[in-house]
């Protein structure tokens, strides 16, 4: 795992909003597409862009590579954040959350806040469960 900026909307024209933007995607869906679940389609159209490539168990250095994909892109994804039909727009920290664990912090910097916020996008923590035995494998 590691750490996405997401961008959706259930009216959003996602091919519309990359061929306007230089961003590279990592991952894109449009509504009434089948979901990986069951049954399911997707609500919405969207798109996932890798921030940061560091895996659960290294979240100051997601925070780190994040901030730095937001001092390089914030405008473009200020823009994106603009386009007609975007209702979300979130960089998700994926964190691993192991069991027997009494108390597990998440420290955001202020910059990142910042950079977040100048951006229009959100902040969100994914906490995952995950046990010492997935960590040796």
């Amino acid at each position: 795992m590691s750490s996405i900026l997401r961008i959706s909307g259930q009216s959003l024209d996602i091919d519309a909003l990359l061929s306007e933007n230089s961003l590279p995607f990592d991952r894109i869906w449009r509504k009434g597409e089948p979901r990986v679940l069951k049954g399911k389609l997707y609500s919405d159209s969207g798109a996932n862009f890798l921030a940061s490539g560091a895996d659960l168990d290294e979240f100051d250095r997601q925070v780190s590579e994040a901030t730095e994909y937001l001092e390089q892109h914030a405008p473009v994804i200020a823009k994106m954040v603009e386009f007609p039909g975007v209702q979300n727009a979130v960089l998700d920290f994926g964190f691993s959350l192991y069991e027997g664990s009494v108390a597990q912090f998440s420290f955001l910097p202020p910059k990142l806040v910042r950079l977040a916020a100048s951006a229009g996008i959100g902040l969100e923590i994914s906490h995952y469960a995950c046990s010492k035995d997935d960590e040796d494998s």
